[in-house]
């Protein structure tokens, strides 16, 4: 046992915590459809890692957790957990037991557990790996998933047997080291595009050092010039700010003084102007509140005359209201009168009524025997007549039934007598029309189908070999882009060399030239060193053909350095006869060049000796005319004149070694190209082969789908064939059927035309006898006085329904006036409530007081006048004083004025010389970098830095040398020229050479890695191919051996669509029926197609078993003797694998030692409920 346990909460349909034990053997989980049995095949999918959720049958997390019903709320987590037995540790973990969980939250984050802990999904795979669980497809077979075993291509099928052979692992070993592969040649090849960029920025940064040596250098001579320099501005700048202090200092203090007497001349008009602004207050004050009693005493005039009006107002309301009041009297005691008048109709029509009402109950009581007897008699009456009518139907129902069962007795007759019909005949021709088609069928089938098979063997061979020939192909193109790339680096080399070679020989204007001296000739690599420096400015020398273009090119550059010569103003030499063993030779004889230009070399290099010693090229210098040159090919040169050079002119040497370098690169490149072009050629000719066999097969594909079309259609007319003579038979079976049911029906409709004919006589005797009955009852009640009755109640009636009409219109006459009455008084009584409401008013006048508050205000404003007079004489007084002291002091202001411009022009001054000295700080800063300043002692600056060790002090100079502005020019200038310099390029060359060594060493190491890896690739192809074939000779055993167990007969085989190649090899299925052919896959039931299936597995399991397998309605498509067989299969296979079985079929439920139930609750949740079939025999027995 393997599965011991899942538990499920809140996935899918099991909201609540359901567990399922597992034991050994077989357990079948039963159940209606929708109940949620295929949930538990798939959350132990789902446990183990499935990510597809199509697979899973949803489309998101959320599909997975309880979506809720109207009685039970939706769930927020589903979680699935698989208990494991590991006590045989066929799982590598140190755990007898292993629990592997899986969790889904609303908000898409899934969980996966072991053992309780949170792990990975990787975790959970690669424990899962060693066991199969984490690949195999055939562990959970789910719904339909049996018959996509069929209808997989054969290449797909392969995967089936892969995962039996336990080679998924080789697979995934085979892909890392293919990538890994894949990485090693990519990183190769990255190796080599980085030397290549590498090489060209080494060279660079040589150079770059050499250039940064120098600029340093001249730096350190800039930055010593610049100190003394510095020194001297800096010394005549502090005594410039001193200077400017001092006379900040006078004027700061004449400003002061001026100031101080502007003040007190100011302070003498604060206090005549607070005096004023006293004054100012209590005068607006008084005035403030003269107009304040001014608008009071305004106001309360208002108020007298506005209390006058409402006096005399409120004496009119008075007196129309009371003029009002007797009307309102007069109309209440008329409505009073007209309210007692309508009273009294009531109660008489009240009268009537009541008595009409007591002659209706008297003639009820009187009547009520009477109506008794009527009730009856009329009662009996309706039933009778039911009684009869119901006859009636039914007796014309029997006899309407009674005619049809005659014409259909009739009808049966005559078939019955009648001849095999035309249809018989006709069934029978095209039965055996029909069998002769089919047999046709079958045997085109047959010859289409071997046609079809050889012509699929050709296209397979030949797509083999296609698959050689691109692989060739492909390694070719390969080889093919390399020499590209090679080729392409070496024209842009060439195209770089050729710009540097014209960008030395430009020049402008017309003038026609062959060039430079170093192109038109070659020299051996031995004597490079020797002529570059015998030569010297010589090799740049351009060559004109004669002299016009010489004068021409002048003139066209009238400012550029140049050396230039023509053809036609050189003359031949003669050169003197020498002899000695350390002599090469002469010069122009061991170089080779263009022969236009034959003379000047001859002319050039005619007196340049080249001898192998110092020492025997000086000697020899002695001897050679005026201007000639003895040159050692190290480059030491005597001259005719006895001087000597050593070393001398290196910069030759690269131009000769340009020129060299871009001769072999051309020739490289035109070599390049030729065998570019063969190999194109090759590939084209090899893609040629290609495409012609690419064609053979196409036409072959083409041939093979037309005969698969063909064989196709002759299947389906074959199939239809088939099913034309299926119906045929069955129309026959039909026939038969339909006569011996003629014969039964015949006989069934004489019984009944008996039966009815007897009930027709009864229903008869029965309508007479209720006729009679019915006369009877209907004169009895015509007796009785009924009439008379109902007219004297109906009389009565009447008179009621009168006098209850007159009583509800006097009675609205009277709710009428009494509303009258009660609006009246109403209106009386508000008009009382104004009136008293006035008179009030009228006695509350405020008059008498408004008129008191005038008078005082009156008063009041007077004094105000009197005390306004005083105020405003003093306030003038004030006044003039004041315009006295702002002309004094006007005048003192602008002196002051005066005096402050002058102490604001020093500051400025002083501020400019500080701008100054911090302008010569900035440059100081900029030039010499951090320097310690040295300050006068009333004089501030920057506190010093703490790091005197890397500070520069300026030095005290009081003159100036007199040159030393001119060198600093230079110094400067010099810089400039050199350009942007890279300060750290001594540095970044001596990491590149590194890093350029360490890069040739990894192209090593990748290398060895790439031939490795590809023995690894050799390798596991070997090993998988040998394992995948073991197993198909394993399972084609045993798959043909279950198909007949199956079956009860037949055979069946594997076989393999390319056993050629088994590293990429399909695996097909050909089946052939008990007493049948062989046939497709495609002509099979869907029984037979589950069957065959199903030996598939059942044979992959044999050879490969699983720690358990779950099986979804694999068994829905088998009848009841195929399902014995498959029962029996499947306790064989329970022996060494444990099965779970979904099925709604009671033949594999037989099989199962535990039997799971699972139905749908009313709250949309699945229910379980478990049973062991032993333990119920085991009770019975006792029982």
């Amino acid at each position: 046992m393997r599965l011991k346990k899942l538990t499920l909460q809140g996935y899918k349909t099991f909201a609540s915590k359901t567990e399922f034990i597992f034991d050994e053997g077989i357990t079948a989980i039963v159940g209606p459809n929708g109940s949620g049995k295929s949930n538990v095949a798939d959350a132990v999918r789902w446990v183990l890692g499935e990510q597809s959720y199509g697979t899973l049958r949803g489309k998101r997390t959320t599909d997975m957790i309880f979506a809720g019903s109207p009685k039970r709320p939706r769930s927020g987590m589903a979680q699935a957990i698989l208990t494991l037995d590991n006590t045989d540790g066929w799982l590598p973990i140190d755990y007898t037991e292993v629990e592997i969980g899986r969790r889904a939250h609303r908000s898409g984050e899934n969980e996966y557990l072991l053992n309780g802990q949170k792990v990975r999904l990787k975790d959970i795979t690669e424990l899962l790996a060693t066991s199969g669980l984490a690949q195999r497809t055939y562990t959970i077979i789910g719904q339909g998933l049996v018959d996509k075993a069929l209808s997989l291509r054969a290449e797909e099928r392969r995967a089936l047997f892969e995962e039996a052979a336990g080679i998924h692992h080789y697979k995934t070993r085979r892909a890392e080291t293919l990538r890994r592969l894949s990485e090693t040649r990519h990183n190769l090849e990255r190796v080599h595009d980085i030397l290549n960029e590498i090489r060209p920025r080494m060279n660079s940064l040589k150079r770059q050092a050499r250039r940064a040596t120098n600029y340093q250098q001249i730096s350190q001579d800039l930055h010593h010039l610049l100190r003394i320099w510095y020194g001297f501005k800096w010394e005549q700048a502090k005594d410039d700010i001193r200077l400017a202090q001092k006379r900040a200092a006078v004027t700061e203090k004449a400003w002061q003084d001026t100031r101080q007497e502007y003040l007190v001349q100011q302070s003498k008009i604060d206090v005549i102007r607070r005096r004023l602004v006293d004054l100012r207050e209590k005068t607006a004050v008084t005035r403030q509140q003269r107009e304040e009693i001014r608008e009071q005493l305004e106001q309360t005039r208002r108020q007298v005359a506005i209390l006058s009006e409402r006096q005399q107002s409120l004496q009119r309301q008075l007196t129309d209201i009371e003029q009002e009041l007797p009307d309102i009297a007069k109309q209440h005691h008329t409505a009073q009168t007209d309210l007692a008048a309508a009273t009294a109709d009531l109660e008489t029509a009240q009268a009537n009524f009541n008595t009409s009402q007591a002659e209706l109950t008297q003639f009820n009581a009187t009547f009520q025997n009477q109506q008794a007897a009527i009730n009856r008699w009329q009662k009996k009456l309706r039933q009778v007549e039911l009684k009869q009518r119901n006859n009636q139907t039914k007796l014309a129902q029997a006899e309407g039934q009674l005619t049809q069962l005659q014409e259909r007795l009739k009808e049966q007759s005559q078939q019955a007598t009648a001849k095999p019909t035309e249809e018989t005949v006709s069934l029978e021709k095209r039965s055996q029309k029909l069998t002769a088609v089919f047999q046709a069928a079958q045997s085109k089938s047959d010859e289409l189908r071997q046609k079809r098979d050889k012509v699929s063997s050709q296209h397979q061979e030949l797509i083999r070999d296609l698959k050689t020939g691109r692989r060739a192909i492909n390694n070719e193109q390969k080889s093919l882009n390399k020499r590209r790339q090679q080729l392409a680096r070496l024209e842009t080399r060439v195209d770089m060399l050729d710009q540097m070679r014209h960008k030395e020989s430009h020049t402008k204007g017309s003038a026609r030239s062959l060039g430079q001296l170093a192109t038109l000739i070659t020299i051996p690599e031995a004597y490079e060193t020797a002529l570059s420096a015998a030569l010297t400015t010589r090799l740049t020398t351009i060559i004109l053909p004669d002299e016009r273009n010489l004068w021409q090119l002048i003139q066209d550059n009238p400012k550029q350095a140049l050396t230039a010569v023509s053809l036609d103003a050189i003359q031949a030499i003669d050169k003197p006869t020498l002899s000695h063993q350390h002599i090469i030779g002469w010069a122009d004889e061991l170089i080779t060049c263009n022969p236009v230009v034959k003379p000047l070399v001859d002319r050039l290099l005619g007196q340049i000796l080249i001898v192998t010693e110092q020492q025997t090229a000086f000697q020899l210098a002695q001897e050679l005319p005026p201007g000639g040159l003895a040159v050692t090919p190290a480059g030491f040169i005597a001259h005719a004149d006895g001087l000597v050079e050593q070393n001398s002119r290196s910069a030759q040497n690269n131009i000769l070694a340009q020129e060299t370098e871009w001769r072999e690169t051309q020739a490289e490149s035109e070599r390049q190209q030729a065998a570019l072009a063969s190999a194109e050629a090759k590939l084209a000719e090899q893609q040629a082969n290609i495409d012609i066999n690419q064609k053979k097969a196409d036409k072959l594909q083409n041939e093979e789908r037309r005969l698969s079309r063909l064989l196709n259609e002759n299947s389906q007319r074959l199939s239809q064939a088939q099913r034309d003579l299926d119906r045929i038979q069955q129309q026959q079976t039909y026939l038969k059927q339909q006569e011996e049911n003629k014969r039964q029906e015949t006989e069934r409709l004489e019984n009944r035309i008996q039966t009815v004919s007897a009930s027709i006589e009864s229903h008869r005797a029965s309508s007479t006898h209720l006729e009679q009955e019915l006369e009877e009852t209907r004169a009895a009640l015509a007796a009785l006085p009924v009439a008379e009755a109902q007219q004297q109640k109906q009389v009565l009636q009447q008179q009621i329904g009168a006098a209850s009409t007159i009583v509800a219109g006097r009675q609205a006459v009277v709710d009428s006036r009494r509303a009258t009455l009660q609006q009246v008084e109403r209106q009386r009584q508000r008009l009382q409530d104004r009136l008293n409401t006035l008179r009030q008013q009228q006695q509350n006048t405020a008059l008498a007081d408004a008129e008191t508050t005038q008078k005082g205000l009156q008063k009041e404003l007077a004094r105000l006048d009197e005390a306004l007079t005083p105020l405003q004489t003093e306030l003038d007084k004030n006044q003039r004083e004041m315009a006295l002291l702002e002309e004094e002091t006007a005048d003192i202001n602008k002196f002051t004025h005066e005096r402050e411009t002058q102490y604001t022009q020093a500051k400025i001054a002083l501020s400019q010389k500080e701008t100054a000295v911090e302008g010569l700080q900035e440059r100081i800063k900029a030039d010499l970098g951090i320097v310690a300043l040295s300050y006068a002692d009333d004089q501030t600056g920057a506190t010093p830095l703490p790091i005197s060790e890397v500070v520069e002090e300026l030095p005290v100079v009081t003159t100036l040398p007199s040159d030393i502005e001119t060198t600093i020019q230079n110094y400067r200038g010099q810089l400039q020229r050199m350009g942007a310099i890279n300060p750290d390029a001594p540095t970044e060359y001596e990491e590149v050479a590194q890093r350029h060594e360490f890069l040739a060493q990894q192209i090593e190491d990748l290398t060895l890695t790439d031939s490795q890896l590809r023995e690894v690739i050799t390798e596991l192809d070997n090993l998988t191919s040998h394992a995948f074939g073991q197993t198909v000779d394993q399972v084609n055993a045993i798959f043909g051996e279950t198909f007949t167990q199956l079956f009860g007969g037949g055979a069946a085989r594997l076989v393999l669509t390319d056993p050629d190649d088994l590293t990429i090899s399909g695996v097909d299925i050909i089946a052939r029926l008990p007493n049948r052919r062989e046939q497709g896959l495609g002509l099979l039931s869907g029984g037979e197609r589950s069957l065959t299936a199903a030996a598939l597995i059942f044979s992959l399991l044999k050879v490969s078993p699983t720690p358990f397998c779950i099986m979804d309605e694999v068994d829905a498509a088998l009848d009841e003797a195929n399902i014995n067989r498959f029962r029996e299969l499947l306790r064989e296979l329970s022996l060494k694998s444990q099965f779970i079985v979904i099925t709604h079929n009671r033949g594999t439920v037989q099989a199962a030692q535990t039997i799971y139930g699972i139905s749908m609750g009313d709250d949309s949740t699945s229910q379980t409920i478990s049973i062991k079939p032993e333990d119920y025999v085991k009770q019975e027995k006792l029982v």
